[in-house]
């Protein structure tokens, strides 16, 4: 039987508002065929494969050869069912493509692995493994069975329910989860698990293995592309039932999700930093609502937005306020006003310390910046030296030695002679992780060190065995940017050490206060999870609010002070951002696009109580050798009001073709 060509029409990842079409032909009696949802490859351009959505199908006479006046291409490969794209998940994408304002192609690459199809190849380095810290005939406390009973009821009715729930750091939370996910594989439904980092994926996947098998598996970025493949199409065809992984994970082809598990829910990490710019807590909720599902925000620092949620009756809320098997370790904060520590650490932590080596017990250093200093200074004339291609200092690296750009990556020789005013000395100013570790090693050379920050994860898996090998304790002392300070459990930590706590409270953001109460809450936490621990702050402002509040694990007060702030300044909980940025070579005509895009929001949309400010240069006014401006609106846009914003940047940006434009949508920084 013959069978007559279909018209196909495609959306493709491309920032244009038309779909485009192609012809599917099939030849003879083959069986091959092509419906919406499909995924496939498709000619374009100059590229000869890019990979699209089909969007509709219909029957095409046989001698059609053009379509509005342009030849037909046809479809080169239609992918299997695995990778079809159908039901709550094109919900999902046409809900991203709505709410930030993007056509619907830029949306499909999230809901599929790189190069679908490729197969998975063995790999020859053997993962390395964490002891398995799944506790074996555990029984749930008071507090935990209160919240599995909420979410069990949630499952039996198959109702959709949110629930916020705040524990404190080693409260149990993950038994939660595990208790909840295992009710709802018992009902034959599916579960996604998120986390914020790649670096947790192992520790959580043991624990959900030594549990539920090989019904389990992660997906993430770090793995190849086959493997990648692999774990789609098996959860596809219902091999597997439990996803575990970054925001990525998320989009996994699970037929029948019962639970939706945001574990940290208040790391930045959630929020992609690249269009389409989603935020995965936002879209794990409309998911769960599709799927009548259980979704469980998590966290020992909610996000106050979050929080704000569940106090106005959005979410349940729901708490483990103490500690399983101990309490929460201790808080001193050291006041280092005046105090000199040439190698990082005061009189007190280092005693601290000794005291912890003695013991057998292992440590943690946290200093948020890496390398070993701030910034090369001349000591003749005092000038730093900064990137050619962003307004900033570049950072001493000893290891290779190098000055590197932590935003463009420039890299340039230290120099032997000051370009400004040909002096030959220089002062290495500040410090890093490089020089922490460099220093403790001449403070205890008995003392097995790793060292966990950018520089020392580039390697594929390095996350994996610096983690690992800590966890076995092969090392006596971890020292890292916040990498150390995300929700890892260490049974052997006694004592967490914070060199600068009040480093990111002088950010120009309005976030900086909840950042820097999370991460020293969190990173405190990481002390004492198997009995008593110690935590010392070291502390320029020791009487900061923020400071104060996370000595005291008191998530109320610091709740107490920053409400009414956000509340008066009119920002997030209170009412909703959009970051609108520029970006271009030429400083005139940035600030030009920035002056005509600001006064076109204004006429159109401040009439409907959205507040336009700026433009203003942005906090790194030149970031790889583009000038940056940006514009933020305070208010709640409508569906009409983000239509006409996306065509009036497409307009801005055919006027200014050297100006590239981001729409940021409840942007997490607004510098």
């Amino acid at each position: 039987m013959t069978q007559f060509p279909k018209l196909v029409e495609v959306a493709l990842p491309v920032p244009l508002d038309d779909t485009f079409s192609y012809r599917f032909q099939v030849d003879g009696d083959a069986c091959a065929t092509v419906v919406a949802g499909d995924l496939v490859e498709v000619p374009f351009g100059r590229r000869k494969k890019v990979l699209g959505l089909v969007l509709t199908v219909s029957e095409l006479d046989p001698g059609t050869k053009k379509v509005d006046g342009f030849v037909l291409k046809d479809v080169a490969r239609v992918h299997g069912p695995e990778y079809r794209i159908q039901g709550d998940r094109l919900k999902l994408a046409h809900w991203i493509a709505s709410y930030y304002a993007l056509p619907i192609g830029q949306v499909v690459p999230l809901f599929h692995p790189p190069s679908p199809g490729t197969k998975a190849r063995k790999s020859r380095r053997e993962s390395a493994q964490y002891p398995s810290v799944d506790p074996v005939g555990i029984s749930l406390t008071a507090a935990q069975n209160k919240v599995v009973d909420c979410a069990s009821q949630w499952l039996q009715d198959e109702k959709f329910g949110a629930m916020m729930l705040h524990g404190v750091t080693g409260s149990g939370k993950t038994e939660v989860y595990l208790t909840v996910i295992e009710e709802a594989l018992d009902q034959g439904r599916d579960a996604l698990f998120l986390l914020p980092e790649i670096a947790l994926t192992p520790q959580t996947l043991t624990r959900i293995r030594t549990r539920f098998g090989d019904q389990a598996a992660a997906i993430h970025s770090g793995m190849s592309a086959g493997q990648r493949c692999r774990v789609h199409e098996a959860a596809a065809r219902g091999e597997i039932k439990v996803v575990v992984g970054p925001r990525s994970a998320l989009f996994a082809p699970l037929k029948n999700i019962g639970v939706i598990v945001v574990d940290e829910e208040h790391e930045n990490s959630y929020k992609q930093d690249e269009t389409p710019r989603y935020h995965a807590r936002h879209a794990a909720l409309i998911r769960g609502r599709d799927n009548n599902a259980v979704v469980i925000l998590g966290s020992a620092t909610p996000d106050l937005e979050s929080m704000h949620n569940a106090i106005q009756g959005r979410f349940t809320l729901k708490s483990l306020p103490e500690r399983m098997g101990g309490q929460l370790p201790g808080v001193e904060v050291v006041d280092m006003r005046g105090v000199g520590m040439p190698d990082g650490l005061s009189t007190t932590l280092s005693e601290a310390m000794d005291e912890t080596l003695e013991a057998g017990q292992q440590v943690i250093l946290f200093y948020n910046r890496r390398g070993f200093a701030r910034a090369w200074q001349c000591l003749d004339c005092g000038e730093m030296l900064e990137c050619p291609n962003c307004d900033i200092a570049l950072t001493y690296h000893l290891r290779p030695r190098r000055l590197l750009c932590h935003y463009c990556d420039h890299t340039m020789k230290v120099p032997d002679i000051c370009p400004t005013c040909s002096g030959v000395e220089f002062l290495p100013s500040g410090g890093g992780t490089e020089k922490v570790e460099l220093n403790l090693q001449s403070l205890f050379p008995e003392a097995k060190i790793l060292r966990l920050d950018h520089d020392t994860t580039r390697r594929r898996g390095s996350h994996q065995d610096i983690l690992a090998a800590f966890a076995r304790r092969q090392a006596d002392i971890l020292v890292g940017t916040q990498m150390v300070a995300k929700g890892h459990h260490f049974p052997g930590v006694s004592l967490v050490g914070v060199l600068a706590a009040d480093h990111g409270l002088g950010l120009p953001d309005f976030r900086a206060s909840e950042r820097s109460f999370q991460l020293l809450t969190q990173v405190a936490g990481r002390s004492g999870r198997t009995g008593i621990g110690r935590v010392i702050f070291q502390s320029y402002q020791p009487e900061h609010p923020v400071i104060m509040a996370a000595a005291e694990h008191d998530y109320a007060a610091f709740l107490a002070t920053e409400l009414p702030v956000r509340k008066a300044l009119s920002y997030p909980p209170y009412r909703r951002l959009v970051r609108l940025g520029l970006s271009g070579k030429r400083l005139g005509l940035v600030q030009e696009a920035a002056d005509q895009l600001a006064t076109a929001l204004r006429t159109n949309l401040s009439p409907g109580g959205v507040l336009v400010l700026g433009p203003a240069p942005a906090v790194f006014s030149r970031l790889n050798d583009r000038y940056r401006f940006q514009i933020i609106l305070k208010g709640t846009l409508d569906e009409g009001s983000r239509q006409w914003l996306r065509l009036c940047l497409k307009s801005l940006t055919e006027a200014y073709g050297q100006v590239d434009v981001l729409l940021d949508f409840d942007p997490v920084s607004i510098y």
